[in-house]
């Protein structure tokens, strides 16, 4: 695909970096010379200096000929107007993503509307606080992903020692949880994904990612020895948009959190727009703050301020101080491998979701979903819709030559969710979730999209 970006900040960078690296071609737009010629020189790409939203702009960057055009500056209005001139000037099919960050803007009078020239709102701290949202559904969860509808789930776990799942083959699951049907669809382990064939084995320490009917998921967990007791007492750290964006959530729910911001303006400003929350005029990283605040009573400590160390250095306080589980948001990547070795559970970044958000545009045949998974996005799991002329169609999956590194790991068929085993076969017009490594991806995409007429 022929992909423009305007915009060349971290959000733009990382963006360009994952399609770079998936063989599409990028062209990269940007005002600021200095930050265009660091991203060029970085990721060895195309650039144009100008501004994005210019239709003479958009034209010599290529816009009648683009697949794609995503709009990431920082300032919603040039990428509202990017993608409005990106369909008067580009190809009708053109795709045309915008970051609007800005919550009036999503009114859904507006982008509810077929003559709204964008195809994705894009939202890093918004999908970013969503997906925390989802984490604290369950205390001991570290991924949430809901597929089909909502019918299918897949949830990532930490296997501890005392946990049934520690020592199991893959292939002894059904014989072992006979109560609730599930599937270990990928395991994360020393630093990359897994995707486990019969006789691998569940070990202590992998994060393992299990599929399960969505109604089953407390049966499930609690099968695998994990509490499934609601999160009540949140602390967070950081009046930040994502910060913000929970507060109101958690307080809709009933839930009284605590947030401590350093500035007193913004404190300020915080307590006003959200009575129901414990608003602190603090630095999260000062212990006796923490201790006063009782932190040691928390089921979970979500560290999310614009000041990363901070966020790391707080959260280790907080576990330390006995917060019973600690979230983190940072986009540095070279944080990420070292989070759980320093008791942080949950590490996410908000510019590696944004890139996770429009994967699903770049792949080929009927892609519903796509999620990201692994510290380094090593792996995804995607939901297609099967075609009566792919060559997964009416094939028992062990008979299905799926690449190595790839896993069918559910099946909707109307409102039945199927999880598959070894003679269930794909029928036409079904949803199916494939867990694939990056090295897969290709081929799985192959495999399950619409097989050309050999005739034509």
């Amino acid at each position: 695909m022929k992909i423009l970006i305007v915009g060349a900040g971290q959000v733009g960078f990382n963006i360009a970096g994952r399609l770079v690296a998936e063989g599409h071609d990028v062209v990269l737009i940007e005002r600021d010379e200095a930050i265009l010629n660091r991203a060029i020189e970085g990721l060895d790409i195309q650039g144009l200096r100008g501004h994005g939203a210019r239709p003479r702009v958009l034209e010599e960057a290529g816009i009648a000929q683009a697949d794609m055009l995503v709009a990431v500056t920082d300032s919603d209005e040039v990428n509202m107007v990017a993608c409005l001139n990106a369909a008067i000037l580009g190809r009708k099919d053109i795709i045309k993503i915008a970051r609007v960050r800005d919550e009036s803007y999503i009114d859904p009078r507006i982008f509810g509307d077929a003559r709204v020239a964008i195809d994705l709102a894009l939202n890093p701290e918004k999908v970013s606080a969503d997906k925390i949202l989802n984490l604290l559904r369950f205390p001991e969860v570290t991924e949430v992903v809901d597929f089909a509808e909502g019918r299918l789930q897949l949830l990532g776990l930490t296997i501890k020692p005392t946990s049934p799942l520690a020592g199991m083959r893959f292939f002894d699951l059904g014989d072992r949880f006979r109560d609730v049907e599930l599937l270990i669809a990928a395991l994360h382990r020393d630093h990359k994904v897994i995707i486990p064939r019969g006789p691998d084995v569940v070990l202590p320490g992998d994060e393992a990612y299990i599929v399960a009917r969505t109604e089953e998921v407390d049966t499930m967990l609690q099968a695998v020895g994990v509490s499934v007791a609601p999160v009540r007492r949140v602390m967070i750290a950081g009046g930040t948009k994502i910060g913000r964006f929970i507060a109101h959530d958690l307080t809709r729910r009933g839930i009284k959190p605590k947030i401590i911001e350093p500035d007193p303006r913004l404190a300020r400003w915080i307590a006003e727009e959200l009575p129901e929350a414990v608003v602190l005029n603090g630095r999260p990283t000062d212990a006796d703050l923490l201790i006063e605040e009782n932190v040691g009573e928390m089921q979970a400590f979500i560290a999310c301020s614009r000041d990363e160390e901070a966020n790391v250095m707080s959260a280790m306080l907080a576990r330390r101080l006995g917060a019973r589980r600690a979230l983190v948001t940072t986009n540095r990547a070279d944080y990420q491998p070292l989070m759980k070795s320093i008791g942080i559970d949950v590490c996410i970044s908000p510019r590696l979701v944004a890139v996770s958000s429009i994967l699903h545009y770049i792949r080929h045949g009927r892609v519903l979903a796509v999620r990201s998974l692994g510290e380094h996005q090593d792996a995804e799991a995607m939901e297609f819709e099967a075609q009566l002329t792919s060559d997964a169609v009416d094939t028992p999956l062990r008979d299905l030559k799926l690449p190595r590194g790839a896993l069918v790991a559910g099946i909707q068929r109307g409102d039945q969710v199927i999880i598959p085993r070894g003679d269930t076969r794909i029928q036409e017009g079904d949803h199916v979730l494939v867990v694939a490594v990056k090295s897969a991806i290709a081929q799985v995409e192959k495999m399950l999209a619409r097989r050309v007429d050999q005739e034509t």
